[in-house]
């Protein structure tokens, strides 16, 4: 009889220790680090507890949605991936407005790298995840990006993705989720209406971890929860339009809430430089002006002009939020949350971290080979 105990119970560990490693990566849309402090979210005090908390994820400049889950899947800033900002103007290719077309990114995402190296990767919704990049694109994939669906049904999809036959198990799965950034532009960063909705974000989390729990499957499971950028309140709202008008330049705008791009027409560019930087809140550089630690200086995508603003104001011609984000990474408020639990991870709290660390550190965990010319590091989640 104790044979056969001794023999099931290496059956059971030798079944375990064939389990190929997974990782999940969610991403909570504009969550802040600071949610750090609510002692209510018991999902995220459980991934502290027991895995690991970065003090804070710092965003990339400028700090919105578009370029920062690209730099989060590459591992390279936005002036080597090329997406600046969720719409921008190429001078090449003209006008990029939400694309799904991966064609517009100029460094392969970590989906991609997976299954060039035999690891199959699932995504559902993510920046540049809709179509193939050069050809290459995940092994299951949701789209088009629908804001109707819900966390309810990524989660649905998640697990049956781990459930799978382990011939045909996605090892990598990404999911972008709403996070507070709707609530946190309608009703300001410290309203009601968000303290609402990260509570809902906590238990939809909850949910995931506790589906994991009942599997049994933290031995190979990694899970990772970043943020793109957080929130901070914004009361100033500067018309770039109106002021070029003023100006008598003839340029083109391509403006985020933080920073703006101007092309300009004819030898205007001086002119140009001196009169924004007349006016109240901005500052305006050339483009091979622009410090090195902005990585905005794109070949065909930064303008001849780039003018920047800080919190509370922001670039708008139209809507006036009360909530915004794009700000530079020096700015506390636009800092985002790094959390893992799982097989790879030990437990210990560390310092801060770059958006551009997550990709190689998904690597990390799955043996991918990364490009030569990756700007993250991986971060040892393990002993």
């Amino acid at each position: 009889m104790r044979i056969l105990i001794l023999f099931c119970c290496l059956l059971v560990s030798v079944s375990e220790a064939e389990e190929e490693p997974i990782v999940i990566v969610i991403s909570m849309d504009g969550v802040p680090y600071k949610i750090s402090d609510n002692p209510k979210l018991n999902a995220f005090k459980r991934m502290e507890k027991y895995g690991t908390r970065a003090d804070h994820l710092i965003p990339v400049y400028q700090s919105t949605t578009y370029p920062a889950h690209v730099s989060l899947a590459t591992g390279v800033f936005p002036d080597r991936h090329g997406i600046l900002h969720n719409s921008f103007w190429d001078v090449k290719r003209g006008l990029f407005n939400y694309s799904d077309d991966a064609s517009w990114i100029e460094a392969p995402p970590i989906w991609v790298l997976a299954e060039q190296q035999g690891i199959k990767s699932a995504v559902f919704f993510w920046v540049g995840s809709e179509t193939d990049w050069h050809g290459i694109g995940a092994s299951y994939r949701k789209a088009p990006f629908d804001p109707n669906i819900k966390e309810e049904q990524k989660i649905e999809q998640i697990l049956k993705w781990i459930d799978m036959e382990k011939v045909n198990r996605p090892r990598l799965i990404m999911s972008y989720w709403d996070g507070t950034d709707s609530v946190g532009h309608l009703y300001g960063p410290d309203s009601q209406r968000n303290y609402e909705q990260i509570l809902r974000q906590n238990k939809l989390l909850q949910d995931l971890i506790i589906a994991i729990d009942q599997r049994k499957a933290w031995a190979h499971i990694t899970l990772i929860v970043v943020s793109d950028h957080g929130m901070t309140e914004v009361t100033n709202y500067i018309n770039l339009q109106q002021l070029l008008a003023i100006s008598g330049i003839k340029a083109r705008i391509s403006a985020g809430p933080a920073v703006a791009h101007l092309f300009i027409e004819g030898d205007q560019i001086d002119q140009a430089k001196d009169f924004f930087n007349k006016q109240h809140h901005l500052t305006a550089y050339k483009k091979n002006d622009l410090p090195v630690s902005f990585h905005l200086n794109h070949p065909t995508r930064t303008g001849d002009l780039v003018i920047t603003t800080a919190a509370p104001n922001m670039f708008s011609s139209f809507g006036q939020p009360k909530g915004m984000h794009g700000y530079g990474p020096e700015t506390s408020n636009m800092w985002g949350i790094f959390y893992a639990l799982g097989a790879a991870v030990t437990p210990k709290k560390i310092g801060p971290i770059h958006q551009v660390d997550v990709a190689p550190t998904i690597a990390n965990i799955l043996g991918i080979e990364m490009p030569d010319n990756i700007q993250g590091k991986a971060v040892i989640l393990g002993k």
